[in-house]
């Protein structure tokens, strides 16, 4: 189950919690398409280095689902290729209205 408002994802866990995300990017890699999040309590903690969560897209029956992903290769190519989007000096995520 998830609910978008503008690029926030609301995701509930195998405990049925609910849990909010940022949405960052939305990547294709080999032919999949992956979603990488931010918690949003992670943009909180300015003092650590947050860190992001990428899911795979899946189509269930024509409905959108994101399942975690296991491989590693996978997950460290995809964030590489998330990574190659934004140039470190002018990517940061906690001040939308820089310039």
């Amino acid at each position: 189950m998830d609910m978008f408002t503008d690029n926030i994802v609301t995701l509930v866990d195998e405990e049925g919690r609910e849990i909010s995300f940022e949405m960052l990017d939305k990547v294709n890699y080999n032919g999949n398409d992956y979603i990488v999040l931010l918690p949003l309590e992670e943009m909180e903690k300015e003092d650590e280095e947050a860190e992001v969560v990428i899911l795979r897209i899946e189509d269930r029956d024509g409905e959108e689902v994101y399942v975690g992903v296991e491989d590693e290769e996978e997950l460290e190519n995809v964030f590489e290729i998330f990574q190659s989007r934004f140039d470190d000096e002018d990517f940061d995520m906690y001040d939308e209205d820089e310039e």
